[in-house]
C-alpha cells in the first residue's frame, strides 16, 4: 500500500508543474488509501471541484464506477492493456489500471470542453443528458467498450467539435441518430462499428484508423484508413487513400483493394492486443497516405507524426518501475527508494 501512495504522489507532483492554476483532484477507490475522493460522481458533486479541474482516477483492483459529467474538467486515468495475455507490460509501475468496467458516462451540455485521457473500459453518451449543446469533447489515449446514442430521445439534435483521437473501441462508435458537425475522428483503432449517418452531418474528418468490421457513414473526408472488407457504405463521403483487405473501396484516388492483412499488420502473434495493428516491413500501407505539405504518412492508426500510443499512456511523465524496501528498521530515518520514470508524449 505504501509504495502505492509513494508512486502517485511522486507522479501528481510531476503532473502539477503542467497544471498550475487548476487544481489535481485524486480518485481512489482502493480500501486505506487516502484520497480526495473514492469516485467520480463524488467528485463532480463536490462544490470544490470546479470547472477546468482535474480529475485523476488512480489504478485500482476495483473497478471505477460510472457518472453524468456536469462540469468541464480533464478526466485521466493510466491506460490500459498493462497487464495479462497480449498486454504492454512495463509501462506502469501499479499495472492496475482506471477500469471501469463498461460503466457510462453520461455527459451533460455544462461539460462540453472536457477531456478525456487514459480510462479503461467505458462507454460514453447512454444517458439522457447527452445531446444538443454538448460540444467540444476530447476524448484520446481510451479505450472504449462504445460510444451511442440514447433510444427514445428526439433525434437529430446536434454534437459539435467533438475530436476522437489514438483510442481502442470494442464495439465501436454508434451515433446514427445524433447529428455530427466537425467532428474529428483519428488514430483510432476500432474494433466495432462506425455508425455516423444522419443525413444532417457536415464536415467530419476520419483519417488514419484502423477499422475491423462495418462502416456507415454520411458527409466525412476519409483518408488513410485501413479497413475491413466488410460493409461500407458512404453518401456524401471523400474517399482517399485507403486500404481495404477487400474488395469495398472505390477505384481511385489513392485507394488500394485486395491487400491482405498478413501483408499489412504485424499481426498478434509476439504482440499486444493494440500493437497487432503496427505495420510490417513492406506493409503497401508504408508511405500510402495522403500527402499533406508535401509529408506523406503511413496509412493506418499508427501513420502521421501523432500516431496511436501503445496502451493509451497519458503524455505526462509516469512511473514504470518503482523500488521499496519490503521492511524498515523502527529506528531508522530514511529509507532507499528507487524510481525510474519517463515521458509520454
Amino acid at each position: 500500500m505504501k509504495k502505492n501512495l509513494y508512486l502517485f504522489a511522486f507522479a501528481v507532483c510531476l503532473f502539477s508543474t503542467f497544471h498550475t492554476q487548476a487544481k489535481v483532484w485524486r480518485i481512489n477507490n482502493t480500501p486505506g488509501v487516502s484520497a480526495d475522493f473514492s469516485s467520480g460522481s463524488l467528485a463532480i458533486a463536490s462544490s470544490s471541484v470546479v470547472n477546468d479541474d482535474t480529475l485523476y482516477f488512480e489504478g485500482s483492483a476495483t473497478a471505477h464506477t460510472g457518472f453524468t459529467l456536469s462540469k468541464r474538467l480533464v478526466l485521466i486515468g493510466t491506460g490500459y492493456f498493462l497487464t495479462g495475455a497480449n498486454s504492454n507490460s512495463g509501462l506502469q509501475a501499479n499495472n492496475n489500471s482506471s477500469y471501469f468496467a463498461n460503466a457510462s458516462f453520461y455527459i451533460d451540455s455544462s461539460a462540453s470542453g472536457s477531456t478525456f485521457i487514459g480510462l479503461d473500459y467505458f462507454t460514453i453518451g447512454n444517458g439522457p443528458t447527452l445531446g444538443a449543446g454538448t460540444d467540444n469533447i476530447t476524448v484520446t489515449r481510451c479505450h472504449l467498450y462504445n460510444m451511442t446514442q440514447v433510444y427514445g430521445i428526439q433525434a437529430n439534435q446536434i454534437m459539435t467539435g467533438w475530436k476522437i483521437n489514438k483510442c481502442y473501441f470494442d464495439a465501436g462508435l454508434n451515433f446514427n441518430v445524433f447529428t455530427l458537425h466537425n467532428w474529428e475522428i483519428t488514430n483510432n483503432i476500432f474494433i466495432g462499428t462506425l455508425a455516423m449517418n444522419n443525413t444532417n452531418n457536415l464536415n467530419n474528418l476520419i483519417r488514419n484508423n484502423v477499422f475491423r468490421t462495418n462502416i456507415d457513414i454520411y458527409s466525412a473526408y476519409f483518408s488513410n484508413n485501413i479497413i475491413a472488407g466488410n460493409t461500407f457504405t458512404n453518401v456524401n463521403v471523400t474517399i482517399k487513400n485507403n486500404i481495404s483487405n477487400g474488395t469495398n473501396l472505390p477505384a481511385g484516388n489513392g485507394n488500394l483493394n485486395n491487400q491482405p492483412d498478413a501483408s499489412v499488420f504485424q499481426g498478434l502473434s509476439g504482440n499486444s492486443l493494440d500493437g497487432q495493428w503496427r505495420l510490417k516491413a513492406a506493409s503497401p500501407a508504408i508511405a500510402a497516405g495522403e500527402t499533406i505539405s508535401a509529408i506523406t504518412p503511413d496509412c493506418g492508426a499508427y501513420g502521421t507524426a501523432d500516431p496511436y500510443k501503445l496502451s493509451g499512456i497519458p503524455a505526462i511523465p509516469t512511473i514504470y518501475l518503482l523500488t521499496v524496501p519490503a521492511s524498515v528498521a523502527s529506528n531508522a530515518t530514511t529509507m532507499p527508494i528507487t524510481i525510474s520514470t519517463k515521458s509520454n508524449n
